[in-house]
């Protein structure tokens, strides 16, 4: 049986890689999937009863501790690809710096998934090594032409949250577990990955916008935080779940969701719940499903997004969607990676 090796460092990857590996199985092929110790990532596994093989841990904030973590992990990967029994056939990954330089040391085709034209330090060690790079057809070739050449660009016509939210079912049993229901006016909320390589601004935007929030509405709102790391501090009158939860069933039944970064608030979108992403910079793919009519919004300025919150909180069924029809056309790039495991691409 041939065999991918997916590498997720992030919950958003770590969902992504679950689907990869369920569509994979599909039409032969076995999945090695490896992870760090960071975030939520392996609590995400957990949820799903899977268990990848655990390579390494985040480095931290400053730049020395992301370099001897980045190094370390290098070649525990590397030892641990190598020990398998057969080479992969393919890497795949949401441009993971130290898989990638593995795949390329050991000669294994290396996929690459990216959105995040940003991320600037990471992109350049990442995708100039790439064999296939597959984005979403909302960002520009152009941000990635220092990077790669264009006909190694594969594009497809949505985003990659769709991948795990198209077939999702909501569990209304996750609300009960964490003492609310689907009547409460929750709010669900994460802030910005402020330790990552790409975020310079400082100050938490959540973490303020969340006690206004609260400071104004009381009890009328229930504000369901995920810390995005252990020494983060919480906004005050928030709820933080002790275990990892589907947030995707809270999402379905919140009032709102916040965050500082763009895929909660692309999943809410898509579910149809309203979302505010204070994310500094441009996020094409927001932009794009905004423009198709999904309840997401980029707002930058801490004001402006307690005002729409506001409105949002005080008359919610004004700004849910129905998001069936909008998003039945849309791809993720599980389709476009199982065509190329296929061989068929240009089929």
């Amino acid at each position: 049986m041939k065999t991918i090796w997916i590498d997720a460092l992030t919950p958003k990857q770590a969902l992504l890689s679950i689907k990869i590996m369920e569509a994979a199985w599909k039409i032969g092929y076995k999945s090695i999937i490896t992870t760090r110790e960071y975030d939520y990532t392996t609590k995400i596994y957990k949820l799903y009863n899977l268990n990848p093989i655990i390579v390494g841990k985040h480095g931290g904030e400053k730049l020395e501790g992301k370099l001897m973590a980045s190094l370390n992990r290098s070649i525990k990967l590397a030892e641990t690809i190598m020990g398998l029994e057969h080479k992969p056939s393919y890497h795949i990954s949401l441009t993971s710096p130290e898989a990638v330089r593995v795949a390329f040391g050991l000669s294994i085709p290396i996929i690459l998934l990216n959105d995040t034209p940003h991320s600037k330090y990471v992109n350049k060690l990442t995708i100039p090594l790439a064999d296939i790079l597959i984005t979403p057809r909302a960002i520009p070739k152009e941000e990635y032409r220092n990077l790669i050449d264009e006909e190694k660009i594969i594009q497809y016509n949505g985003v990659d949250e769709l991948a795990w939210i198209r077939d999702f079912k909501p569990n209304e049993r996750v609300l009960n577990e964490i003492g609310l229901n689907a009547n409460d006016k929750i709010i669900i909320a994460r802030e910005a990955e402020y330790k990552a390589s790409y975020y310079d601004q400082n100050g938490k935007p959540v973490k303020m916008l969340i006690e206004k929030i609260i400071r104004e509405f009381g009890e009328e709102v229930k504000v369901i935080y995920l810390p995005r790391y252990d020494d983060e501090s919480i906004p005050n009158g928030a709820i933080v779940p002790r275990e990892a939860v589907d947030a995707r069933s809270i999402m379905k039944y919140a009032t709102l969701t916040i965050t500082g970064g763009g895929t909660m608030a692309r999943e809410s979108a898509l579910i149809g719940t309203p979302s505010i992403s204070l994310f500094p910079k441009q996020i094409h793919v927001n932009k794009w499903l905004e423009e198709r009519g999904l309840p997401i919004k980029s707002i930058r300025d801490i004001n402006e997004a307690y005002e729409y919150a506001s409105k949002v909180i005080r008359d919610p069924d004004r700004y849910k969607v129905k998001t069936d029809e909008i998003i039945r056309g849309m791809e993720d790039p599980t389709q476009v990676i199982m065509k190329i495991l296929r061989g068929d691409m240009d089929g």
